[in-house]
């Protein structure tokens, strides 16, 4: 008969929802540990199937406990789900190999864009969610992941082939997670996880933060993007920006056609249950575009002129861009930062040569305009710098 534990592992899994990190210490069911990981909404139906057949399955094959988000109740500024996976290593590793699967399902109507615009390079070429692995670690174990002078992860890196990536940790106030972003063929990925959950079983502190809904969490939690601002954006910053990761993972970026065109029909074609990103003109004489996300089937699907009125309200935003990544904004003659101003009517001015954000190699970015504005500014310098990241994982004698 096992012994009681008085900090069972398996009672977390009942914590109520607004319950975030505590400073508990692994002292649960010997050689179990916790991982938490992101599900594109897409994804979530095959892994549960019908009536929850196929999680109760894996369950069962892995000794794996695995709890799930409820379906609207997304990481903040996505749409996906958070799902906490509880055991042994060898069935984190084994349940994860199982979701990096059918996250690498994209249903078919995802998979072609018709995308013909300056935006192209990002979207179409972009190495896509479904190459990537998004985990959710504690802070502690981020540092561990890191190592010494990012000696670790560059190890990682080195030993699998993947692409590994964390959310930028803020200066002052702590984030109590940080996001870790793998990006890499199926076998690359499996290998740099493998080597994440041997960093979580390291840490005695991995089984701080237990919640999967962040519905209630007070204070900011880290964005699920590994450049830019360090925060999640709230939910409520604009209508359905949550939608805008979704529709970067599926690389739906507006209709055929886009550039130099004043306003086109703001419809897109129906995809069941999937999020899909507009960008809508205003005017037709060539006015700046809005990028607008929204989710579909929301009420009043697009943004109207009333919301974006009152949208229209200034705010700055500032984001911190690697040096050795600027140029992939700027674009030949600085063409690229002048079309991006153009499509979201948004201010993007970048720090001169050499001036860089204290202690890092990091250039200031600052984005001013309506909150929709600077939204969409933002999303497609992380999305261009993401998918210049990936070209030089991929072909690393680009590096300059």
């Amino acid at each position: 008969m096992e012994p009681e534990a008085p900090d069972s592992r398996k009672r977390p899994l009942e914590t109520p929802p607004e319950v975030v990190c505590t400073k508990r210490s692994n002292t649960g069911e010997e050689g179990e540990y916790f991982l938490k990981v992101l599900i594109p909404s897409y994804a979530a139906g095959s892994i549960i199937g019908k009536g929850g057949q196929t999680i109760v399955q894996l369950q069962k094959e892995t000794g794996a406990t695995i709890k799930l988000s409820k379906s609207k109740d997304f990481y903040p500024g996505t749409t996906e789900r958070v799902c906490l996976v509880q055991g042994t290593a060898e069935a984190l590793n084994a349940v994860h190999s199982f979701i990096a699967e059918k996250v690498r399902e994209i249903p078919q109507a995802m998979t072609k864009p018709e995308v013909v615009n300056i935006l192209q390079p990002q979207t179409t070429m972009n190495p896509d969610r479904a190459k990537q692995a998004k985990l959710i670690v504690p802070n502690s174990t981020a540092g561990l992941i890191i190592g010494k002078g990012g000696a670790t992860v560059k190890a990682v890196m080195e030993q699998s082939g993947a692409w590994v990536q964390l959310s930028q940790k803020p200066e002052g106030i702590n984030l109590q997670e940080r996001v870790v972003t793998v990006s890499g063929e199926p076998e690359q990925v499996h290998k740099a996880v493998s080597a994440i959950v041997q960093k979580v079983q390291e840490d005695p502190q991995s089984s701080s933060c237990l919640n999967i809904s962040y519905a209630n969490v007070a204070g900011p939690v880290a964005n699920s993007n590994p450049t830019g601002s360090p925060y999640a954006s709230p939910a409520d910053v604009l209508p359905a920006a949550a939608a805008a990761s979704a529709a970067a993972a599926s690389g739906l970026l507006g209709p055929a056609g886009l550039a130099g065109v004043g306003a086109f029909p703001a419809a897109l074609p129906a995809f069941s249950g999937t999020d899909l990103l507009a960008i809508t003109g205003a005017g037709a004489g060539g006015g700046p575009l809005v990028a607008a996300a929204a989710a579909a089937g929301a009420a009043g699907g697009f943004l109207t002129a009333e919301k974006l009125a009152a949208e229209s309200a200034k705010e700055l935003v500032e984001i911190a861009v690697p040096e050795n990544l600027v140029g992939a904004i700027l674009g030949k003659g600085g063409k690229t930062l002048v079309e991006y101003q153009e499509l979201t009517g948004a201010r993007i001015q970048i720090s001169k040569k050499g001036e860089f954000l204290p202690g890092t190699r990091n250039r200031r970015v600052t984005i001013t305009g309506s909150p929709a504005a600077t939204q969409a500014a933002q999303y497609l310098i992380s999305q261009r710098v993401t998918y210049e990241q990936g070209v030089r994982a991929s072909n690393p004698q680009k590096v300059g």
